[in-house]
This record gives structure tokens, C-alpha cells and sequence, in this order.
């Protein structure tokens, strides 16, 4: 079986628990961890999670960052922007500012437009679009405060007790997500 089967596997064995909403959102919060160099079998696989949830009797909503850097950079004015890449530092400062606003924002109105937010599976998807700008963390930081549902984080890296580390390369943070891993 490959890591991703399994990491199905196990989402499937997660999600047929009963749900308890009210949790408090680190207890409504899952980490669907997965080797970096499988985020491409992964999203194509994606709609096979959305089943299971739907199987489990809980609505999906998928949230996909892929592109939003890309789409953040070409909001900005054109003056200020070429001022940025003068200073490349200058666009982490403002991705951990503006464009992590910008992410809550979408995310917030995502949310807004679910018919039952408490009981629906939101799926982040697209995290890779984050590195070298603004680090997980801080943007689950930023979406635990607004999501009544639950969380399920695709986490391309890997777990370590409580430590996550994003993409293998940068270093891990601790949190208290339920994981959900590839392996047995």
C-alpha cells in the first residue's frame, strides 16, 4: 500500500468517530501528514477524501491555497511591489502581515458561505505555496480563532511527537493537532 493509501486509510478510520462540535478548535484541528515528494499523488487523490467525509455523514469544504501567492503579489501596486523585490525581506514582512490577512479573509468567507460550518470538514490544501513566506503556523494561528468546524490541515512534511516540520526542510513547530499519518 503507498503513503497515500494509507494516509486514506487512516483518514477514513479518523473521520467514522463520532465528531464532538464545541471541541475547542486544537481539538477540532487534524493533521493529514505526508511525504513532500507525494503532494502531486496527493492532489489527485483529493476528491477521495472529500468522499469518505461525505460517507461519514459530515459536509466538505475544500480551501486551496495553490496560486495565492501569486495572486497576493500581482494585487499589490506595481510601484510598491518593485520596491519589495529591491528588498526581497521586505515581502516575508508583509506576507506575515498582509497576506496572511488576506488568507484568514478567504478562509473567513468560505466559511461564511457553508450552510452548516459546526458540523463541515474544511480541507486546507495547498500549503507548499506558503514556504519561504510565511510560516504554517502562523497562519493556523490566524485560522483557529475563525473556523467552527473542523480543520483538516494536508501537511506536506513530517510528525515527530507534537513537532511538525514543513516540507522536511524548515524547522518544526509543537502543536497539539490530532495527526493523521501515512504510515501505519
Amino acid at each position: 500500500m503507498n503513503r497515500i493509501d494509507q494516509l486514506l486509510e487512516n483518514y477514513r478510520s479518523h473521520i467514522q468517530m463520532p465528531l464532538r462540535p464545541g471541541l475547542p478548535a486544537s481539538q477540532r484541528l487534524w493533521f493529514a501528514v505526508y511525504p513532500a515528494e507525494e503532494e502531486r499523488r496527493l492532489v489527485n487523490r483529493i476528491e477521495e477524501f472529500e468522499m469518505v467525509t461525505k460517507d461519514a455523514g459530515h459536509p466538505w469544504v475544500r480551501i486551496d491555497l495553490k496560486g495565492s501567492l501569486a495572486r497576493w503579489l500581482t494585487s499589490v501596486d506595481e510601484e510598491e511591489r518593485v520596491e519589495w523585490f529591491k528588498n526581497p525581506e521586505d515581502i516575508e514582512l508583509y506576507a506575515k502581515t498582509e497576506w496572511k490577512a488576506l488568507l484568514t479573509e478567504f478562509f473567513q468567507q468560505e466559511v461564511s458561505r457553508t450552510p452548516d460550518p459546526e458540523r463541515t470538514v474544511f480541507a486546507l490544501t495547498g500549503l507548499m505555496d506558503l514556504y519561504d513566506f510565511l510560516h504554517v503556523s502562523e497562519l493556523i494561528d490566524s485560522l483557529e480563532q475563525t473556523f467552527p468546524g473542523f480543520l483538516l490541515v494536508f501537511f506536506p512534511g513530517v510528525r515527530e511527537g507534537n513537532r511538525y516540520d514543513f516540507l522536511d526542510a524548515r524547522t518544526g513547530w509543537n502543536y497539539l493537532a490530532a495527526p493523521i499519518l501515512s504510515g501505519k
